[in-house]
């Protein structure tokens, strides 16, 4: 087994993966809405409708290939062969949907980047299931889990900061135009593929533990319905993926329409990202011990105060009041992020105690699905709101939907943010208590070995 502390080469090359799928993941949630109604020019109720349905697919295929990966006996692994078969695949749609078609029609604009969305997703979901599921493979320490969750979401945020900072400016030196959103698209497909063949390379998988069953579909559904800290997880961890997509999605038209300086927006990300990567680890250390629900709960209540800065934000505040809201918005963000990654492996575990069996992929997979389903429904949401409201993109637009837009960035991620808090504090395997189920696991390894 390899020893409990992980190097940290390993953790920076592993945390590449999440980089790698949060470069396509931001492009998708914070360009791309921007892109469908400011370029394409296609209806902000359609716009909004694109990544639901694209991500739809996600409801068969995230599942699915976890599933798969949980059954695949290759000699190479069950994991790890997939981070090779998808990677391409993965790069080469994200390019194509930066294109724009050769016709102006509203219905086949909707259809051709609805379904290279949802190929998107397929081949997306074939790298990250695999990907994710490796974290038990790698470490059984609760603390290390953290230390490996944090790398990966330090890595995820400079992801963020790399599409924040480079993508549009990109466009712009290019030209602005339909060509130069195209060879955009293609330099950051060139950077979501690069990560994954060194990922391959350093991860290993332990060799199978138990002696698994072909599980239906239905009996799957049962594993997830009868584990209650899974339930509770997969709730406040979708209200909180509402609370960071539908910001992401909206920032360029909160501060383009409502604060009315596009300029902003850059400034803004950065602050960010900043406090993400400089809470991140502090958050780790203040973990250790602790249990991680409390360490989310804690990150959620400066998370909302900084969201009601954004609320009543104005165009004449300082610079250094936006970036400072942003900042602080980021500190709590890192840790409510953060956690919910490193509870996925200890529930593998509490899973394997009750049934004898290692079934990362399916938890990893309805997971992944949750994680891209609430962020795509809470940003057709408000798209769908501010198109009722009456919002035009390019034009000033009146008091009621500036309003609305307001509300939408900030206001809705502050409700939902309160209710996650609820829920999370009905999870109970903390510390102590993930620390007993490895024991006994340990115990009924030895009871075997000896049999």
């Amino acid at each position: 087994m390899p020893a409990a502390k992980l190097p940290f080469h390993l953790k920076l090359i592993y945390g590449l993966g999440d980089h790698s799928v949060n470069v396509a993941l931001v492009s998708l949630t914070m360009i791309f809405p921007f892109y469908l109604t400011d370029v394409v020019e296609m209806p902000m109720g359609l716009a909004g409708l694109v990544p639901l349905v694209g991500r739809s697919v996600d409801a068969v295929s995230d599942v699915f290939m976890g599933r798969l990966s949980d059954r695949t006996k290759w000699k190479a692994g069950r994991r790890r062969p997939y981070l090779l078969i998808g990677a391409l695949p993965f790069a080469i749609f994200f390019a194509l949907i930066w294109a724009v078609p050769p016709f102006e029609d509203s219905l086949l604009l909707f259809a051709y980047f609805a379904g290279i969305y949802s190929l998107i997703s397929i081949s997306m979901t074939i790298v990250a299931i695999p990907y994710q599921a490796l974290m038990p493979d790698l470490t059984d320490d609760y603390d290390e889990r953290t230390a490996l969750a944090t790398a990966r979401s330090v890595l995820s945020l400079i992801g963020t900061l790399v599409v924040a900072m480079a993508f549009r400016p990109t466009v712009s030196a290019l030209g602005g135009d339909p060509t130069a959103w195209a060879m955009t698209g293609s330099f950051f497909a060139l950077w979501i593929l690069w990560p994954w063949l060194p990922i391959w390379w350093v991860t290993w998988e332990k060799p199978r533990r138990s002696t698994e069953t072909e599980l239906r579909l239905r009996d799957y559904v049962a594993v997830l319905v009868g584990n209650r800290n899974y339930r509770t997880l997969l709730v406040f961890f979708a209200l909180g993926r509402i609370a960071i997509d539908l910001p992401l999605a909206l920032f360029l038209i909160y501060f383009k329409y409502v604060i009315g300086n596009e300029s902003y927006f850059d400034l803004a990300i950065f602050g960010f990202i900043l406090g993400s990567v400089i809470a991140m680890p502090v958050w780790q250390r203040f973990a250790r011990g602790r249990d991680k629900s409390d360490i989310y709960i804690y990150s959620c209540g400066g998370w909302i105060v900084t969201f009601c800065g954004m609320l009543i934000m104005q165009p004449d505040w300082p610079q250094w009041a936006m970036v400072l809201v942003s900042f602080l918005s980021g500190c709590g963000y890192a840790a409510a992020d953060m956690m919910p990654w490193s509870m996925v492996a200890d529930i593998a575990d509490e899973d394997e105690l009750a049934s004898g069996e290692r079934r990362e992929g399916l938890f990893v997979g309805v997971f992944t699905f949750i994680r891209k389903m609430a962020g795509a429904l809470g940003v057709a949401f408000a798209f769908f709101v501010l198109d009722r409201v009456g919002f035009v993109p390019n034009v000033e637009n009146p008091d009621n939907v500036l309003m609305a837009i307001r509300i939408m960035t900030a206001g809705v991620p502050i409700l939902v943010i309160v209710v996650s808090v609820f829920f999370a504090r009905n999870y109970t395997l903390g510390h102590d208590e993930h620390r007993e189920v490895l024991a006994e696991l340990d115990r009924r390894k030895s009871a075997r070995a000896s049999a």
